[in-house]
């Protein structure tokens, strides 16, 4: 028989926690400052211009933010692994 294990390692709870740990907190933060934000605005941009509940302008820009986050740190990894298979 082989001795390769049946399942592969589970993570353990603390390695858990520090993967989803921040993701959770910053989640929680954005939320609360969403939910407390809920009056109209002005957003003008180049001749554009749009009045918006406040909430939704949040929510739009930060996930813009999270697709520009996410769009760094792939782009990080494919440099890494680019790197990786020079050596």
């Amino acid at each position: 028989m082989s001795d390769l294990p049946l399942l592969p390692e589970q993570p353990t709870p603390t390695d858990q926690v520090r993967r989803f740990g921040p993701l959770a907190i910053v989640t929680i933060i954005g939320l609360l400052f969403v939910l407390q934000n809920t009056r109209s605005a002005t957003f003008n941009f180049l001749w554009f211009e749009f009045r918006w509940p406040l909430w939704i302008i949040l929510v739009v820009f930060m996930c813009i933010g999270a697709a520009i986050s996410y769009g760094i740190g792939r782009r990080r990894r494919w440099r890494s692994a680019q790197a990786d298979e020079r050596e």
